[in-house]
């Protein structure tokens, strides 16, 4: 396995000098115009992926991008290989429809993503990943993401967002989201108005009013109906979850060196059976720190951000909970702070519990219990060619009684490692994602990994 990998390693190292050897052949000299607007990419997966206890094959991938001013393109194509008795063998799953993977669950995943603008702006479009998308405050749906089961399972989704400030009528504006096109199963929206927009008042023209509903079609669908029915749901396909709700953002400080907004929510949840609701505070300190706090009126068997980073992994655990659950309600709390230092280290941590004591009733609901999510990037700079982007995502804070032993505790955690080194153009990242399964079968630890390269070159 070393050698497969110095000797991946290896090529991708020879073909990204190569390629920053032509792109600084191409580089206009000093005067000469350049045209920023069209860029290409070409990212280069060597690797080696095992399906199942006896499926191992060796891993060819390619990873064009392409941009243009706002819109951007990425494509995924993977090959599988490896060699039996001396025969070469491709792995059919990958590109052969069958029983459980129909023609759009193939052939979609080989667009990463369709691209244009960026969230936050007027106008907002992707088909492909999607890696951190949040509708509103967040209360429903925050940082979800349908990228979890990369590198062994793609899946293509949608996000698309309009305000009417893109054609000069900021009254109103909505935001979507579909997690997986080929299955239509996680699907939401947005619509908010702004209804004192044209009001000459110095505040409440900016406050903003809106309605979210989002519904998962299959919260079993990454397990199996035996699964399913232990847990009490012998037709799993006939099961659903949702969440409607309003909220209000107003902001009050817009300006630097601090901003300040009030926000607030009240949901209802899988069939208006349970309800919750927040408010609070948040905005920037000096440019340096982004802060959030919130109080949360939890009812019974309400889950706050039911929708969130983890949810693909969570949602057949989730769903029995709300559903057949008793957890009582409680008021508890969330906090986050992020900071930019010298524009080096960004670091953002949250944490969110219940105000109570731990439900003796049920001391394995991790609702019981603080999560805590940190996430940090390492920009360029301090090592010459070097970054790394570092996610740590726990539940369970408190189980054994030791806080701060349960922080480094794998059972409910999630781990990614990205490490990147960039020289001219070219960028080589080392990716690791870290799960602790403890009910699998076998090895409870879930451990991928790959190795890529990319190159930038501007037309």
């Amino acid at each position: 396995m070393t050698k497969k990998l110095i000797v991946s390693f290896s090529i991708i190292l020879l073909i990204s000098s190569v390629a920053a050897f032509a792109q600084s052949e191409k580089t206009p000299p000093p005067g000469e115009p350049e045209d920023p607007g069209f860029t290409f990419a070409l990212g280069l997966t060597l690797g080696y992926s095992s399906f199942g206890d006896d499926e191992s094959y060796q891993k060819l991938g390619l990873r064009p991008d392409f941009g243009y001013g706002k819109f951007g393109l990425g494509l995924a194509l993977d090959l599988h290989y490896r060699f039996v008795d001396g025969v070469l063998d491709f792995r059919s799953e990958d590109w052969v429809p069958d029983a459980e993977h129909s023609f759009f669950d193939i052939y979609l995943p080989i667009f990463r993503y369709i691209r244009y603008g960026q969230k936050g702006e007027p106008i907002f479009a992707k088909i492909g990943a999607i890696e951190d998308l949040t509708l509103g405050n967040g209360f429903i749906m925050y940082n979800y993401s349908n990228a979890l089961f990369l590198p062994e399972t793609r899946i293509t989704g949608l996000a698309f967002d309009l305000d009417g400030r893109f054609f000069d009528f900021p009254l109103i504006g909505f935001e979507t989201v579909i997690g997986n096109l080929a299955a239509l199963d996680v699907m939401g929206a947005r619509f908010y108005i702004r209804p004192m927009y044209y009001l000459e008042l110095p505040i409440l023209p900016m406050l903003q009013v809106g309605a979210s509903y989002v519904i998962d079609r299959a919260p079993f669908k990454w397990v199996t109906d035996t699964y399913a029915a232990a847990e009490g749901f012998p037709d799993p396909d006939a099961e659903y979850v949702d969440a409607f709700g309003i909220d209000f953002i107003q902001p009050i400080l817009t300006q630097a060196p601090v901003t300040f907004a009030f926000f607030g929510d009240f949901v209802w949840q899988n069939k208006g059976s349970s309800v919750g609701g927040m408010t609070g505070f948040g905005g920037k300190l000096i440019d340096i720190f982004v802060y959030n706090v919130q109080a949360r009126f939890v009812g019974e068997n309400f889950i706050p951000v039911y929708f969130d980073q983890t949810y693909d992994i969570s949602r057949a655990v989730k769903y029995p909970l709300i559903e057949n659950g008793s957890s009582p309600g409680f008021v508890g709390w969330y906090a986050s702070l992020g900071t930019n230092l010298f524009d080096l280290f960004i670091l953002t941590i949250s944490v969110d519990g219940p105000f109570a004591e731990v439900d003796a009733a049920n001391p394995d609901n991790y609702l019981n219990y603080p999560h805590l999510r940190g996430v940090l990037t390492l920009k360029e700079g301090p090592l010459a060619g070097f970054s790394a982007d570092l996610v740590y995502d726990k539940t369970l804070l408190g189980h054994s009684g030791d806080f701060f032993g349960d922080l480094v505790d794998p059972e409910g955690a999630l781990t990614t490692v990205k490490l990147h080194y960039s020289f001219g153009p070219a960028i080589i990242t080392l990716l690791y994602e870290i799960r602790y399964v403890p009910d699998a079968v076998g090895d409870p630890w879930v451990i991928t990994s790959g190795l890529e390269s990319s190159v930038v070159i501007p037309f």
